[in-house]
């Protein structure tokens, strides 16, 4: 396994619509291979998800899982996802504030309006449908994931940027409670 170089922001691949995988692409060790680096970056990083295309590959792939780590201390224990084309649907008009982080977009966090609870369409690695519904960290944080292969990156959700703040001053003047480092 090896961890693999992040696209940062302003890389061009990270604005682009990932294309699907296909069945073929499953089939192949390299792909599978692919993902097991995804999940030691992803882990390696602290990171709680990490899509495709912020390791330089344009496909629909997202990986997820969390536990606390020192970028997200309260972070709930979420065991791995490895999730293929994933699409998700809205299932709740409830939204919910809170602050976001990304791996692509270095040592800075802003707060991000998301919905509640949200439906997942998508495949396992071997092509096996998954479907499932989310609410709280989880649903933020496959609503993060799935926006990098829209092209899209957190800040595009931001509505005030007076919380866009670099991680040291999130740390000494922002958080006040450590659960309140809960998101992507």
């Amino acid at each position: 396994m090896s961890i693999l170089k992040v696209a940062k922001l302003g890389n061009p691949i990270l604005r682009k619509v990932a294309a699907p995988v296909t069945p073929a692409d499953c089939q192949d060790p390299n792909f599978q291979n692919f993902l097991e680096d995804m999940v030691e970056t992803m882990r390696k990083l602290d990171g709680v998800g990490l899509a495709a295309p912020q390791v330089f590959e344009s496909k629909q792939i997202v990986v997820i899982e969390a536990n606390a780590n020192p970028r997200y201390p309260a972070a709930p224990d979420l065991s791995l996802l490895i999730l293929l084309n994933p699409t998700f649907t809205y299932l709740s008009e409830e939204k919910v504030e809170g602050w976001e982080g990304c791996l692509s977009v270095e040592n800075l966090r802003g707060k991000v309006i998301r919905s509640a609870r949200v439906g997942l369409k998508a495949f396992n690695r071997d092509m096996q449908p998954v479907e499932m519904e989310a609410e709280g960290f989880l649903a933020i944080v496959l609503q993060h994931e799935i926006d990098h292969l829209n092209g899209k990156v957190y800040l595009d959700r931001m509505k005030d940027f007076s919380t866009l703040t670099h991680l040291a001053e999130f740390e000494r003047y922002w958080v006040r409670d450590p659960a309140e480092v809960g998101s992507p």
